[in-house]
């Protein structure tokens, strides 16, 4: 009884919190003194573009050796982005000279994998056709990880031009939960009852079987240069670890010991080791 009362507490406090936020991102108030920053619209919603300050344009022919990350954000598809991502950005910027172009999508229970793509797939397309001979880096953490291969593999069988490198931290990469081996995390971060929530939400009706919601469903004969980064005390390891490890020629898996979900955007605390050690791996991987 005390269970069944506990997730009814749950789910009410997951409908007020749907009821009270926020469907857009907030920016920090200091965003113009770290960046060169421009926001824009793309159907409806809104793009951030995110330079080093006193950087050529991106659309400029001086820019062409210029790195454009295109990242998708995490927060079980109903956060929008937080802090943690606009200091991980600065920091990125400041070690690599990257472009970010960071979209604010649709996000569940308003809207399902359906709305989202819809946004993501046209706005990719924009990019690609944009950016020339710029290397193109895509990115994306926890459920924006997902998002971000589900975005690959459709691209792989549109034929269209793919990233250069796909980068993907605790990417949540399905949403059914379903792998046996979830149970045994130790896992301080995240809650399975409240991600398969969202993840019902995201895939809407009819969106279980589509590898836009659960990317280990998906195409691999297209995949390359493609980076997980894990830890072990997270529940979304198992499933992007089982992933990896059928494809080995294709994605290589950087898996860290008792680093928790989302570990690599702590990197700005200095005490974080499996942070520091991510980050320093992230930029690498950008770089080289």
């Amino acid at each position: 009884m005390i269970i069944i009362i506990l997730v009814l507490l749950i789910i009410l406090l997951i409908r007020i919190y749907y009821e009270l936020r926020v469907a857009t991102s907030k920016l920090p108030k200091d965003v113009f003194r770290y960046y060169d920053f421009k926001q824009e619209k793309f159907m409806g919603r809104d793009i951030f573009i995110i330079k080093p300050l006193n950087h050529d344009d991106l659309y400029e022919p001086e820019a062409e050796a210029q790195k454009v990350i295109l990242y998708i954000h995490g927060g079980s598809y109903v956060g929008e982005l937080e802090k943690y991502h606009w200091h991980f950005f600065k920091d990125i910027i400041n070690d690599t000279k990257a472009t970010f172009i960071v979209p604010d999508y649709p996000l569940t229970p308003e809207n399902t994998y359906i709305e989202a793509f819809n946004i993501m797939q046209p706005l990719y397309e924009k990019i690609i056709n944009a950016i020339g001979n710029k290397e193109l880096i895509l990115m994306g953490d926890s459920a924006g990880g997902g998002m971000a291969l589900g975005l690959y593999e459709q691209n792989g069988e549109l034929n269209n031009r793919l990233p250069n490198k796909t980068i993907l931290i605790s990417p949540w990469l399905d949403v059914r939960m379903t792998n046996p081996k979830i149970d045994t995390i130790d896992d301080p971060i995240l809650n399975k009852t409240l991600l398969k929530l969202s993840g019902k939400k995201y895939a809407g009706k009819n969106g279980m079987k589509s590898y836009l919601v659960n990317p280990v469903l998906g195409p691999t004969d297209k995949l390359k240069n493609i980076y997980f980064l894990s830890g072990t005390r997270d529940m979304l390891n198992p499933d992007a670890k089982e992933m990896a490890s059928k494809n080995t020629e294709k994605i290589t898996w950087l898996e860290y010991d008792g680093a928790v979900h989302n570990f690599v955007l702590l990197s700005h605390k200095k005490k974080n080791i499996h942070a520091k050690d991510g980050y320093k791996k992230v930029v690498d991987i950008i770089e080289n």
